[in-house]
């Protein structure tokens, strides 16, 4: 891929008469053209993928014929049922190359592999203790985990995305340390963990995968411009403007539980503070007790719907600085108690007046949205890096 010019670059001087493509660049494009086909349908023959891309037969053949040699191309045989001479089908073979899909969390060490098509072909999962974690312990577990599942895949892992429950350095892919983190303690670097498995390793914190997920299969496939608010063990946020995951100087954009609101009593906390003060952190912990919360917000006694509502608050408030400074399309609320029956509601009613155009839905995606993202990335990563090879 050729970079762009520089700001400050001259303009290029362009000839009376353009310059033709070379033979080696048609013969990329349309190896390239091949390849989007394949995996657009599945399986074709040669016709149908002249027929779809507007390419003469002949080329199609050419390039049919580099594809398979370059192990990314497989004949599966005659087209059955067709009228006239059966064309052999093609297809994307599934050891051709692999995406490397790995979360890492309170949940425990998940490790997935798939091809090119998207299709799973290797699953491992291993427990991690309770948190919260020193990352030198969780470091071996991590490689053993991905090890296992690179020794069941067949073909080269061509990428590799990782989620991590804890805010990471963009820079870097290492955990960022910050205080009432309910998970990960201590030094944790995943891409130096899992260096040499593939080109590129690429971190990200959950909730920004969760947002990729969301954007993707969720309540923010309608929308360029959101903030996704996760309410759990650990409170976490992640900001899409233009469509893309805005992750901040360091990577800490979207970290939710550190602005400030009106906490118990109206005094101004951070939201995570707020927690600590109303008692509701697991005992010897930094994570907030999510089954209390829950019962809480549910309960009907008076003092707990108190209790509740001051939650609410906090939380709008938390979110009505970040809307009115971002001005987001949408807002997702979502997550263990964050999605709490009637809590999006409650929450909706306390926003500040100027917010009252914003579209407020919860989350869509259930259990593990992160590891959608981290999926969705992993594949369109090998994808891209087979094709930047033809």
């Amino acid at each position: 891929m050729t970079p762009p010019l520089p700001v400050d670059a001259p303009t290029p001087i362009l000839s009376e008469e353009p310059s033709r493509p070379s033979l080696g660049m048609v013969r990329q494009l349309t190896d390239r053209r091949v390849f989007a086909a394949l995996l657009e349908a599945g399986t074709l023959t040669r016709a149908a993928i002249a027929a779809r891309t507007g390419i003469s037969k002949p080329t199609i053949s050419e390039s049919v014929r580099r594809l398979i040699e370059a192990g990314v191309v497989a004949e599966d045989g005659p087209e059955v049922g067709g009228r006239g001479r059966a064309g052999t089908s093609c297809r994307l073979r599934p050891d051709a190359a692999t995406g490397l899909a790995v979360s890492v969390g309170p949940d425990g060490v998940v490790v997935d592999t798939f091809d090119l098509m998207g299709d799973p072909i290797a699953h491992v999962e291993q427990p991690v203790p309770p948190p919260p974690l020193e990352g030198r312990d969780l470091a071996p577990v991590l490689r053993a985990a991905v090890d296992s599942a690179v020794a069941r895949t067949p073909g080269p892992v061509r990428s590799c995305a990782v989620s991590v429950a804890g805010p990471v350095d963009r820079r870097t892919g290492a955990l960022l340390p910050l205080p009432h983190a309910p998970f990960l303690l201590g030094e944790f670097a995943a891409a130096e963990v899992l260096h040499g498995l593939a080109p590129d390793v690429e971190v990200d914190n959950d909730v920004n995968w969760a947002a990729l997920a969301e954007q993707r299969d969720g309540n923010a496939a309608d929308l360029d411009d959101f903030v996704l608010a996760y309410l759990g063990a650990g409170i976490g946020g992640a900001v899409v403007l233009g469509g893309r995951v805005v992750r901040g100087a360091s990577g800490l954009a979207g970290e939710l539980a550190h602005v400030r609101t009106a906490g118990p009593a109206g005094q101004s906390r951070t939201l995570v503070e707020s927690f600590t003060d109303w008692g509701l952190m697991r005992p010897g912990s930094e994570a907030i007790d999510v089954d209390r919360v829950r019962r809480l917000l549910t309960s009907t006694s008076a003092p707990d719907r108190r209790t509740g509502d001051a939650i609410a608050t906090a939380v709008a408030g938390a979110l009505s600085s970040v809307v009115a400074l971002l001005d987001p399309q949408g807002l997702l609320l979502g997550g263990p108690w964050g999605s709490t029956p009637g809590f999006l509601e409650r929450v909706a009613e306390r926003l500040d007046p100027g917010d009252r155009g914003l579209l407020v839905r919860p989350t869509a995606l259930i259990g593990a949205p992160y590891r959608d993202g981290v999926r969705l990335r992993a594949v369109a990563a090998a994808r891209q890096a087979v094709a930047d090879a033809f």
